[in-house]
């Protein structure tokens, strides 16, 4: 993890005692909107008007819309007057900067150190971390390889 995104979600963490993702939302002033868009669509962030928006697909399972609300979250710290596209299921994995650190973010935020250490006990792989945290092997093999 980049020190820079490590710090800034350690940061709202303690600031604000949780690591939820909907109520860091809340607490930052992003609105959340659900929207029945495309099945291939899991949501994206905008920015108008000096207001922040992560828009979710109504049609994602729970697990899809959590991870995609870290990952806008992401956008919407780092990236605040930027309006990035939309997350896809095809095109999760970007090579884009800001896709890049947006997913950094996300990582960050759903499996901090502790808990990544405590599951590094149990765990033998990253498939097995996979299966238990719902986080794609990808990301979790990014998380790892920027361990500080």
């Amino acid at each position: 993890m980049t020190y820079y995104i490590k710090q800034r979600v350690k940061k709202l963490i303690k600031k604000f005692k949780t690591n939820n993702p909907y109520d860091l939302a809340n607490y930052l002033n992003i609105n959340l909107l659900e929207l029945n868009l495309h099945k291939d669509i899991l949501g994206f962030y905008k920015y108008e008007k000096k207001t922040k928006w992560i828009v979710l697909n109504s049609n994602s399972n729970e697990d899809e819309k959590y991870f995609t609300c870290c990952h806008e979250l992401g956008h919407g710290v780092l990236h605040a007057r930027f309006n990035t596209p939309h997350l896809r299921r095809d095109t999760m994995f970007s090579i884009s900067k800001f896709e890049r650190e947006a997913n950094l973010f996300a990582v960050e935020l759903m499996l901090p150190d502790e808990i990544w250490n405590e599951y590094i006990n149990h765990y033998s792989c990253i498939s097995d971390l996979e299966r238990v945290t719902g986080i794609p092997q990808e990301l979790l093999t990014a998380k790892y390889n920027y361990m500080e």
